[in-house]
């Protein structure tokens, strides 16, 4: 075998694109169209791992409550494609709602190698935001019978600023190192305090209701070799 097809060889990988283990992405195959609250399910391998009911939003929605441009939780034409999912987080004097989507990955993660996990965001109709969203790979399913906030440990995915803007769509990420059996993804808020923050006063200001909610779309985890490779598609 020749030197310059040997260099050819070893190049090719680097040059073909990222594999993106996520099934639906962006949320576009789905199994009906979105018409009420709580049917993330409707998007092909997403599910809700509590007591939550994340929403899904989708132009061949019937009404405008559930379509993308305009919608009940202030409406955002898709970052591609034509459909999205949303999640609410809100304290009610103490008391939590949080709400998850999870899905099975095409495979399992491979121990050693780093994923980039990736994800657009953008702020739906809301008073407070929060700074980050995290990115749980578990090797089994995540189940919870509430709908309190899962403080477990989780990859943070973030733009390094409050993630305010309810006009665009903002690009969060983070590197995860596998353990070699993890084959699904969580997301949601996994901190363990208060991250919420006061768009008006600019301000963690303290309430008794503090709420808040999330458009996602195009969520991706890739394998890479450094995490400076790591960025959203």
């Amino acid at each position: 075998m020749s030197r310059t097809l040997i260099i050819l060889l070893l190049w090719i990988p680097l040059l073909l694109p990222a594999q993106n283990l996520v099934k639906n992405p962006g949320f576009e195959i789905k199994n009906g169209c979105p018409d009420q609250p709580g049917q993330v399910s409707l998007a092909r391998f997403w599910i809700s791992p509590n007591t939550g009911t994340p929403d899904y939003f989708n132009d061949c929605s019937p009404g405008l409550d559930y379509g993308t441009e305009f919608n009940k939780k202030g409406g955002r034409l898709a970052h591609s494609g034509h459909g999205y999912a949303g999640m609410q987080f809100y304290l009610l004097n103490h008391n939590e709602f949080y709400e998850y989507i999870q899905t099975v990955l095409d495979t399992t993660l491979t121990a050693g190698n780093l994923y980039c996990i990736s994800a657009w965001v953008s702020l739906g109709k809301s008073t407070y935001g929060i700074r980050q969203l995290g990115a749980l790979l578990s090797a089994t399913e995540i189940k919870e019978s509430s709908s309190h906030k899962m403080k477990l440990p989780a990859v943070s995915l973030g733009s390094g600023k409050f993630l305010l803007d309810q006009d665009q769509w903002m690009c969060i990420k983070g590197v995860y190192k596998a353990r070699g059996s993890e084959k699904l993804l969580t997301i949601g808020d996994f901190t363990a305090g208060d991250s919420f923050w006061n768009i008006a006063t600019q301000s963690p200001t303290d309430s008794l209701f503090k709420s808040t909610y999330y458009f996602i779309d195009d969520v991706s985890v890739e394998a890479i070799r450094d995490s400076s490779e790591c960025r959203c598609r």
